[in-house]
């Protein structure tokens, strides 16, 4: 095996970590919970519909949206009252992951974290929706914490993207199968 795909595998591996850490500020609402794995995987999908509507550099956009929080297998995830109090070094996390297969990659990370590009802007505003798209649920169930955490809409600026969550928080999340529901059911009247 070469060093390099030596390397490439330990990513692969650090990467799966994901799928088992925590985001942690769920911990604080009391309510819910995601892996960052998760997360990262919404914010993946709503990262291409908006970069495909803005005309945007889809595969930048999806390997910001699928790298953004990798460096949380080695600082960890932090919520935003920790986040007061204590500093993480992100870029050195994501040059010790990446840097010595990658630099392009840790290029990207950088440029996603100054939020300079219209790429790294929207890959943020996808980070934030796909909180919004977390916490609906649990709005809809009644939870009046999960509501207050509902004003990170604000940080949302691409009109595209205020757009969409717009839809997205006015719409209830389970239409989806409902609207599917309604349909077999019409059939299942025509053909018992």
């Amino acid at each position: 095996m070469k060093n390099n795909d030596k390397q490439i595998t330990n990513i692969i591996y650090e990467a799966a970590t994901m799928k088992r850490m925590k985001r942690v500020g769920f911990q604080i609402l009391g309510n819910g919970e995601e892996s960052i794995g998760e997360h990262s995987f919404m914010t993946a999908v709503i990262a291409y519909f908006l970069a495909k509507k803005l005309h945007l550099d889809i595969g930048k956009t999806l390997t910001m949206s699928i790298f953004h929080d990798m460096h949380e297998t080695r600082v960890g995830d932090a919520h935003k009252i920790a986040l007061k109090y204590i500093t993480r070094n992100q870029k050195k996390a994501n040059n010790d992951i990446f840097g010595l297969i990658d630099q392009e990659l840790v290029r990207l990370l950088d440029e996603y974290e100054e939020r300079k590009t219209p790429e790294a802007q929207i890959v943020f505003e996808a980070n934030v929706i796909a909180l919004l798209v977390r916490l609906k649920p649990l709005t809809e169930q009644g939870d009046i914490h999960a509501e207050k955490w509902m004003m990170n809409k604000t940080r949302i600026r691409t009109p595209e993207a205020v757009e969409l969550t717009k839809i997205l928080l006015e719409t209830d999340s389970q239409d989806w199968w409902l609207d599917i529901q309604n349909e077999l059911e019409k059939e299942f009247k025509k053909n018992p």
